[in-house]
């Protein structure tokens, strides 16, 4: 995974993106930032914070892929690496921060 290209893609999310990255080392799909906040919308993913990136990350496993398959527009996949999903709806950033503070204090218990 390249974490410039992730940090650049969550940067820019325009609000309605998802975007899951394929960590073969612990065989789950990984998302950042925005889109780790979008999966919680669809999914109940484990959420933790990656220290490298400095943003939230959601832990997927292939039953939380699938519910984001069935409930979204898929836009992009690439087997074993890369999906991109688009939410029906703008959702943009209203309830990021604060959510994000949930999720933060909850990994630091």
């Amino acid at each position: 995974m390249d974490k410039d290209k992730i940090a650049q893609q969550e940067a820019a999310n325009d609000g309605q993106t998802i975007y899951l990255y394929y960590d073969e080392m612990v065989g789950l799909y990984l998302a950042f930032g925005l889109s780790a906040y979008y999966t919680t919308m669809v999914a109940n993913p484990h959420i933790t914070f990656s220290d490298a990136l400095q943003l939230p990350v959601a832990l997927l496993r292939k039953g939380h892929v699938n519910m984001l398959r069935q409930a979204l527009e898929k836009v992009e996949h690439t087997e074993k690496c890369f999906y991109r999903f688009r939410l029906r709806t703008k959702v943009g950033d209203m309830g990021y921060q604060r959510w994000l503070s949930k999720s933060l204090e909850k990994t630091r218990l």
